[in-house]
């Protein structure tokens, strides 16, 4: 129970849990019957609730495999990324990230500044062409 408190978890994500911390697979086949029977596992809910936070600092492909990894099934995931609308929350994440990183490294030469800001935000998740997009924007704004 504790480790729902904490956050909604998905069936093979608690399954893996409990299994890790030791419990015999015949005792945490009993368990998660017995939440599934409660409603306490969901993981639609699951999925909803990674999207929106972690949605809120990194782009669509990390939580994307954040949630793979997690066993949530690829239409889990597609229907929570619908559900909290997704292109929207990624382009805010990808300004406000992109913002804070982009006047952090105002020290740098402009090539290795590009560089190191598009690498940043590659590993957050975010789509390749839109990171480009957005130093383009702001290099010019930057050269003028």
């Amino acid at each position: 129970m504790r480790l729902l408190a904490v956050r909604p978890r998905g069936l093979r994500e608690l399954e893996k849990a409990l299994g890790d911390r030791g419990f015999s697979e015949r005792a945490v086949a009993a368990a998660l019957e017995r939440l599934s029977a409660a409603g306490l596992i969901d993981d639609a809910a699951a999925a909803r609730s990674a999207v929106r936070l972690r949605g809120a600092r990194y782009g669509r492909a990390r939580v994307e495999r954040e949630l793979k990894a997690r066993g949530l099934a690829r239409e889990t995931i597609a229907a929570a990324f619908e559900a909290e609308g997704a292109p929207a929350r990624e382009d805010e994440a990808l300004r406000r990230a992109f913002e804070r990183l982009w006047k952090a490294r105002a020290n740098l030469s402009p090539p290795l500044r590009r560089r190191r800001v598009f690498d940043a935000l590659t590993r957050r998740g975010f789509p390749a062409d839109r990171i480009s997009e957005i130093i383009r924007s702001w290099y010019e704004v930057d050269r003028s």
